[in-house]
C-alpha cells in the first residue's frame, strides 16, 4: 500500500479551501486535510508531527492564507515557522500562500528566505489554473527552496524597477 502525501488547508475563506481540495484531489495525488480554523489547523500538524516535535514532520504542503484580523507576525505560517526553528532537527515545511491581498509588505517577508521562506504566493482569482502543477513541483520534485528562491528574486527586481 503507498500511502499519498498529506497535504494541510487552512483559510477563514472555506470556498477556497473547498476549491482548493477539489482541485488537488481530482489529481488523485495527494490526501487532503480541509481545515477552517486554526484551531483545527494546530490540531491536524501536531498529529503530523514526529519525534515529539523535533524532527520533520509528515505533511508534504500546507496551503494557506493571510488571517486579516491578525498583525502580520501573528499569522499562521509564522507560528509554523517559530515551531520548527525550535529544533536543528527540523526543515521547513513547505507553504503555498493564496491571497487576493496585494500588500507587497506581505508579500516580501512571506517570500524572504529567512523569515516565511513560501514556496509560491498565489492570487485567488488565478490559482486554479496552477495550484495542481505548483504542488506537484514542491512536493514530487522537491523544489519549494528553488521555487522560493525564483519567487523572492522575481519580486526584488519588480521593487527595484517601481523605485
Amino acid at each position: 500500500m503507498c500511502l499519498k502525501p498529506v497535504v494541510l488547508l487552512y483559510d477563514l475563506d472555506n470556498a477556497v479551501v473547498d476549491e482548493c481540495a477539489a482541485l488537488i484531489g481530482h489529481t488523485g495525488l495527494y490526501t487532503a486535510i480541509n481545515t477552517y480554523n486554526e484551531t483545527n489547523a494546530v490540531e491536524a500538524m501536531q498529529q503530523y508531527n514526529r519525534g515529539f516535535g523535533l524532527i520533520t514532520n509528515k505533511l508534504a504542503c500546507l496551503i494557506t492564507g493571510w488571517n486579516h484580523y491578525k498583525k502580520p507576525r501573528d499569522q499562521f505560517l509564522f507560528q509554523v515557522r517559530s515551531e520548527e526553528g525550535r529544533s536543528p532537527f527540523r526543515n521547513p515545511t513547505p507553504f503555498i500562500i493564496i491571497t487576493e491581498d496585494h500588500r507587497q509588505d506581505l508579500k516580501q517577508i512571506a517570500l524572504d528566505p529567512t523569515d516565511g521562506n513560501v514556496a509560491a504566493y498565489l492570487h485567488a482569482d488565478d490559482f486554479q489554473e496552477i495550484i495542481a502543477d505548483t504542488l506537484h513541483k514542491i512536493v514530487f520534485e522537491n523544489r519549494a527552496n528553488e521555487m522560493n528562491s525564483i519567487a523572492y528574486a522575481q519580486l526584488q527586481r519588480q521593487h527595484h524597477v517601481d523605485e
